[in-house]
């Protein structure tokens, strides 16, 4: 959601996958204030920075930025997604999540081909 909605708010100016992300991240943020302490309030500082130095990208990228590289960057993320739920529900399966991230890059290539 943080990589698909800020090339959506670059390109589109469309804030609205950051918006159901940060409202998210609140929620996330509130219960872990609660049960670690006052300094996760400023896990927003990484959020905010990572965010926004991907939507200056994707308004640099901007003209070469096409609808299949977006959906197939969507399509990369919502299948890590289920990945990352795989890995929550089952304790003995494991999937190497973290080692599928440069399929994002190699989603973006595939559709300039």
């Amino acid at each position: 959601m943080a990589i698909v909605g800020a090339i959506n708010d670059g390109l589109y100016g469309d804030y609205s996958i950051l918006l159901a992300k940060s409202v998210l991240d609140f929620i996330i943020v509130m219960v872990l204030t609660s049960t670690k302490g006052k300094g996760a309030i400023f896990s927003f500082i990484p959020v905010v920075l990572f965010q926004g130095t991907f939507t200056l990208l994707a308004i640099l990228i901007a003209p070469i930025m096409t609808e299949t590289a977006l959906a197939n960057i969507s399509l990369v993320g919502s299948m890590l997604i289920f990945c990352i739920g795989i890995n929550l529900i089952w304790d003995n399966f494991h999937i190497k999540v973290a080692n599928m991230l440069p399929a994002i890059v190699i989603a973006v290539l595939f559709a300039f081909l």
